[in-house]
């Protein structure tokens, strides 16, 4: 049983750092403060491409996933712990 929640604890740790980076690589979808106030967009109808907008969208879905996974592999190792009594 501690051998699992090693395992789970190792699969955590790799998840969190993955879910930091892939947060890390995803652009910003606002304009700050300064599109706020002024209601002007930097971006352009020209200026989008459509290469970007695959990329954005599997970040976004692996995002979800990883927070899913890191979500239930806490609860999961919650109920573990508290069933062996705490280490």
């Amino acid at each position: 049983m501690k051998a699992l929640i090693t395992i789970l604890g190792i699969l955590f740790l790799l998840i969190s750092v993955g879910l930091v980076v892939i947060i890390l690589l995803q652009k910003s979808k606002e304009d700050g403060l300064s599109g706020a106030i002024t209601g002007q967009s930097t971006d352009s109808f020209y200026s989008k491409s459509g290469g970007n907008l695959s990329k954005d969208k599997f970040l976004a879905r692996l995002t979800i996933v990883l927070g899913v996974s890191f979500a239930v592999i806490a609860v999961v190792m919650s109920v573990l712990i508290r069933a062996l009594g705490g280490i």
